[in-house]
């Protein structure tokens, strides 16, 4: 393998995983488990809803059915306060199961 096919090869895979997550992102952003996490974790820290945001480059999960879901992604205050939510989608409807402090 030459230098240059390696270097293709290596800018090729970078590019679908930073696609792959933009992708992630976006898909979260525009979610109901996004803006109900986002509620739970401002009256958590007593901020604004609005100042609390996704933590880029952070780990996620995200599935979901008809009538059932699951979610995992972390946001964060100002503050830096950060907080893995855990969302899930029961009988149609997506509730905070729990907010887990990082650090």
């Amino acid at each position: 393998m030459t230098k240059k096919r390696f270097f293709g090869t290596l800018a090729f895979v970078a590019a679908i995983f930073v696609a792959i997550v933009a992708v992630g992102q976006l898909w979260i952003l525009n979610s109901e488990p996004y803006e109900i996490g986002r509620s739970a974790v401002a009256t958590k820290l007593c901020v604004q809803a609005d100042s609390v945001e996704l933590k880029r480059l952070a780990p996620f999960e995200f599935n979901e059915s008809g009538f059932s879901g699951r979610a995992l992604f972390v946001l964060c205050a100002p503050q830096s306060a950060c907080f893995t939510v855990v969302a899930k989608k029961n009988d149609g409807r997506w509730g905070v199961v729990d907010l887990i402090p990082r650090r």
